[in-house]
């Protein structure tokens, strides 16, 4: 009896530290440290999943997904009315104004096209909240919270919040809908390895 306590024990402990390692792991890429959760209004989300957003073979950033529910699926990250969250943190030694500026307008061209009304006026804020360039180590951090609206905090500091379900589906839908900013990008935040 003592030698099946014993080894439960032991198992136990082994169980304890592979967790632990799987922890650690989700949480860094590269050196880069990422939460294991964030708080979104009064929910909390988990990391899902950690990607890498490169331009022309560059690292420029990575970029965690923290969901209330872990997913693989792309159109549930979307489509979900619930809280959630994208964590991005610049890699590369300066990301120009113009570029994410550029960026977010490619994105917003294929996920919404023909934005009218609120909805156009929305992804023009947002796309001017990027108006002064990022540098390696800084941080964009993007909270959806269904009773408020789409967050956008950069390097610390609250830009504003763009109510609206439609807008979060068209910016969440750049990087998880069919046509996605980056396929690895996107992979890396479901979970997966590409």
């Amino acid at each position: 009896m003592k030698k099946l306590l014993d080894a439960r024990f032991y198992m136990s402990i082994i169980l304890t530290v592979l967790t632990l390692f799987s922890i650690v792991e989700a949480r860094e890429l590269k050196g880069v440290n990422f939460p294991d959760s964030l708080q979104v209004g009064k929910e909390n989300c988990v990391l899902n999943g950690i990607g890498v957003r490169k331009k022309f073979m560059i690292e420029a950033y990575y970029a965690g997904l923290y969901l209330k529910k872990p997913t693989k699926n792309a159109q549930e990250v979307i489509s979900n009315d619930e809280p959630k969250a994208v964590l991005i943190q610049v890699v590369h030694k300066e990301i120009p104004a113009d570029k994410w500026q550029e960026g977010w307008k490619e994105g917003f061209a294929i996920t919404a096209p023909n934005a009218q009304s609120e909805l156009k006026k929305s992804i023009d804020q947002f796309i001017a909240f990027f108006n002064e360039p990022l540098k390696k180590g800084e941080q964009v951090l993007i909270k959806y919270d269904p009773t408020k609206g789409t967050e956008v905090v950069i390097k610390g500091k609250s830009k504003g919040i763009l109510p609206g379900k439609d807008f979060m589906k068209a910016l969440w839908g750049i990087w998880f809908g069919e046509k996605p900013a980056s396929s690895e990008l996107k992979a890396g935040m479901l979970g997966e390895s590409k």
